[in-house]
């Protein structure tokens, strides 16, 4: 009989839903914050270090350019004894400068002295008063200021980044490092004029930046900017100056040019000078928006895989279905009867289901009222082994003049059986209806004809019943005759109890059934047969039990016994031949072992699950879920049986067989270590070497060279 899903169904799904979602909000409450703010400080310290790395490097750059001028002090050619003595000394000068070839960052070194007319480097000479004005143009730097610094210059000063017009500068923008020599001298007696490209400063901050839409740029203990990566018109601005002296050491948002920005500082004590970057707060915080959306995405997929999965065990749990796949290929209509031969033994409950596998062969109910005829030949004139094929569908296409009707071979020679339907509208001429079929079979077979219908119902899994019930009636020919037609509404039991009926025990039947508690069963059974004795129940209600006893069985059959499906169980056939309660509790029994006997997955079924594995671990997209789905189980269930029979996980296991796969090849083969990892099914190469290092100690090259080497060695 058809079970509704009860209220209680809905309270429990509710209560393990609410279960799923305690640990689930604890973990992002307590945790989430926690962990933003740890990749939030990570990112910080990751900008802190590329700003020390740059910063580390640009000094290294200046203190070489000082060992070059204390170098040029003590180098005879290049002192002013001998280059303000005769012209012919540059030569050697020219000689003596050549530092731009073994350091790239450094575009031209030239040597100023005092009282000397001309500027010496490594390429040619220079006149003093026209170095300035016209070899080296410098936009906001006049001439006599130039001579005038650098006449004057007691210590090294770095000029920022500025427009300068050369043909000897690829760039547009240079920076001027100075350095009086001797080094640290309080009367020196020459300047060491150091030319730097600023994109040569501005490669040192590539590494500092992640994104395009940012800047880095580094500024001396004035505020001056002396390199920027992009000089954008608001790094002039105010806004701009004062957002970088409230960011002190450190990083904070700050908001100028009308747009937030993440700011990185870091200030060096020994000179003032202060390198910085600057991110749009959006591309900040990608990372933590990044993982913002896959927490909450997994939280999300966490919650409607677990909802999905304790609905579809309740249901299990509560509503057991039972689908049958038709297959097929050149006998459409062997398919068809057989489709309706399930229809008959109630193995189909959902209409959906009936009418999808049903357009398939021909078989269409359009009207919702169902029940079954039975017609009985026992008594025809004729030898019943003289109805042929033609005969049979001669007889379908009287009864479809009537009603919606297909016939159903049921291997019973001496009767036809007949799966009918009926409108809403036929539902009241249901009687007459049938009496008029009655009576053109009579016809047919010389008044030597009974038939038998079932009762009408809603639902496509009663037709079954609806069978029982019109055998039952048939075999009320006995009292009512042949040449009948008898309806199961129209027995009559007199001075019988009719009324009773044992719902509550079928319930709990279904209940301890799916337990696999055969006690239990045994004695509910034995209560309905003593109940069934003291209520004198009838034939045909005695056998309605029946079949609601065996509908239990097969329900439990296929609900908690899928891997044991082959097992042959009853069929509502075989209740025309039950003969004795005991019988019927023998196979109840058996059901409830089969139901014991699937909770433990069989030894043998590990080698099936073991070979699949070594037959496709080499697939990329292998997983669990695919395999479960080759044998037709569930994936909880795969896993826990293939751990209890094996020791360990599918994924352990197939980590373990890829990784010996790999020896093999490193070992047997020339193959670069990316074809390795691509033939054993990974995709990324570190996460093999990983895993292979974990498992065996060594990396995979280290591996394939120890095998070479003891080879060698033997």
């Amino acid at each position: 009989m058809g079970r509704k899903i009860t209220p209680l169904f809905y309270r429990y799904l509710l209560s393990y839903v609410i279960l799923l979602l305690i640990p689930i909000l604890l973990i992002g409450l307590l945790d989430y914050q926690r962990f933003v703010g740890i990749l939030q400080e990570e990112i910080t310290l990751g900008h802190r270090h590329v700003l020390e790395q740059a910063r580390s490097t640009f000094e290294a750059k200046i203190n070489e350019m000082n060992k070059i001028a204390i170098e040029v002090s003590s180098k005879p050619e290049l002192s002013p004894y001998k280059l303000n003595k005769s012209m012919s000394y540059a030569l050697d000068a020219k000689d003596a400068l050549r530092y731009t070839a073994a350091n790239q960052f450094i575009h031209n070194v030239v040597l100023y002295l005092k009282d000397n007319p001309y500027m010496y480097s490594a390429n040619t000479t220079y006149p003093v008063s026209a170095f300035a004005e016209t070899i080296y143009q410098y936009q906001n730097w006049p001439s006599n200021q130039f001579l005038s610094d650098i006449r004057n210059l007691k210590k090294p000063v770095l000029r920022p980044a500025e427009p300068v017009v050369s043909k000897e500068l690829n760039s547009d923008r240079t920076l001027t490092y100075m350095v009086p020599i001797p080094y640290n001298s309080a009367s020196p007696y020459g300047v060491l004029l150091f030319f730097v490209e600023e994109d040569s400063v501005t490669k040192l901050l590539e590494g500092t930046l992640e994104e395009r839409n940012g800047n880095s740029l580094i500024l001396n203990g004035d505020g001056q900017i002396i390199a920027a990566m992009h000089h954008e018109p608001y790094l002039d601005s105010l806004e701009f100056k004062q957002a970088i002296q409230r960011t002190a050491n450190g990083m904070a948002l700050q908001t100028f040019n009308q747009q937030t920005y993440a700011i990185s500082t870091l200030k060096v004590q020994h000179d003032g000078s202060t390198y910085v970057t600057l991110l749009p707060e959006n591309d900040f915080l990608n990372k933590t928006k990044l993982v913002k959306s896959q927490f909450f995405l997994s939280v999300l997929i966490l919650l409607l895989i677990g909802g999905v999965l304790i609905f579809l065990l309740m249901r299990l749990n509560y509503k057991p279905i039972a689908q049958l796949q038709i297959k097929f290929h050149h006998n459409k209509p062997a398919a068809r009867n057989h489709l309706l031969l399930l229809l008959l033994r109630g193995r189909i409950f959902d209409e959906a289901v009936f009418h999808a596998d049903g357009n398939e062969v021909g078989v269409v109910f359009t009207k919702p009222f169902y029940f079954v005829v039975l017609i009985d030949w026992t008594a025809a004139p004729f030898p019943i082994d003289l109805i042929t094929e033609p005969d049979i569908q001669a007889l379908e296409g009287m009864l479809r003049n009537c009603f919606e009707s297909y016939h159903v071979d049921t291997m019973d020679e001496t009767r036809n059986t007949f799966i009918c339907a009926v409108s809403e509208e036929e539902k009241g001429e249901w009687h007459r209806l049938l009496q008029d079929l009655h009576d053109r079979l009579s016809d047919f077979s010389g008044n030597r004809v009974t038939m038998g219908v079932g009762g009408l119902y809603d639902d496509i899994g009663q037709v079954g019943k609806s069978y029982i019930e019109a055998s039952t009636a048939v075999d009320y020919k006995l009292i009512k005759g042949n040449n009948t037609l008898i309806t199961y509404g129209n027995i009559k039991t007199d001075n019988i109890s009719s009324n009773w009926y044992p719902k509550e025990e079928m319930e709990l039947l279904l209940q301890y059934m799916q337990q696999g508690d055969a006690a239990k069963v045994e004695q509910i059974l034995q209560g309905l047969q003593g109940d069934m004795q003291q209520n004198r129940i009838p034939m045909h209600i005695a056998r309605c039990i029946c079949y609601d006893v065996v509908g239990c069985m097969i329900k439990t059959h296929f609900a908690l016994s899928p891997l044991r499906s082959d097992e042959p169980y009853p069929d509502v056939f075989s209740l025309a031949k039950f003969d004795t309660m005991q019988d019927l509790v023998a196979l109840v029994r058996r059901i409830c072992l089969l139901v014991q006997e699937s909770k433990e997955p069989a030894p043998n079924q590990s080698g099936a699950w073991i070979a699949h594995i070594e037959a496709h671990y080499a697939e990329h997209e292998f997983s669990v879920q695919r395999m479960a789905d080759y044998f037709s189980v569930s994936r909880s269930y795969l896993n826990t049986a293939f751990k209890k029979l094996t020791g360990q996980t599918i994924m352990d296991f197939l980590d373990y067989y890829r990784l010996e796969r790999a020896k093999q090849l490193l070992i047997g083969s020339d193959l670069p270590l990316k074809d390795v990892v691509q033939r054993i099914g990974y995709v990324d190469v570190s996460s093999f070497i990983r895993k292979f290092k974990q498992r065996f100690h060594v990396t995979p090259g280290e591996f394939r060279k120890l095998y070479v080497q003891n080879k060698e060695e033997a």
